[in-house]
């Protein structure tokens, strides 16, 4: 069970730290050329931006609390694990309809993708507690 919780806590370091960085520095943080960004068309997809940072850092915080009683929060685990992999489903629709993303967000993708495999792992660890 402790290296569960040491690996949901390790993973919730990525929403937080992607959460954190993406509310202070905005959508032009993500982009090579943040000059396009001082367009006034840009800002509904910078304000967007920011609110879905702050749902990372929830997710992280979920995360978090879920690993500190693994059988008793396994719900809250669960949903977690949920919305990172519905946020990696619309990752796909992006890339289908968009283009190829840059590398680390190709990255992100293949994690909220593989992330339900954390469930399984999640009901051995409570079926052996």
């Amino acid at each position: 069970m402790t290296a569960f919780r040491i690996v949901v806590m390790i993973f919730a370091c990525i929403p937080l730290l992607f959460g954190v960085v993406g509310i202070f520095a905005g959508a032009a943080g993500a982009v090579p050329e943040p000059e396009l960004y001082e367009l006034p068309e840009i800002t509904a997809l910078d304000n967007q931006f920011r609110y879905l940072s702050g749902v990372y850092i929830g997710i992280a915080l979920m995360l978090f609390y879920s690993a500190g009683d693994v059988v008793g929060r396994a719900l809250v685990f669960r949903m977690a694990i949920l919305a990172v992999f519905i946020g990696g489903l619309g990752r796909v629709v992006s890339y289908l309809m968009v283009g190829e993303p840059p590398v680390q967000m190709v990255a992100g993708m293949v994690l909220e993708l593989i992330a339900p495999v954390a469930i399984l792992w999640q009901r051995k660890v409570i079926k052996d507690a």
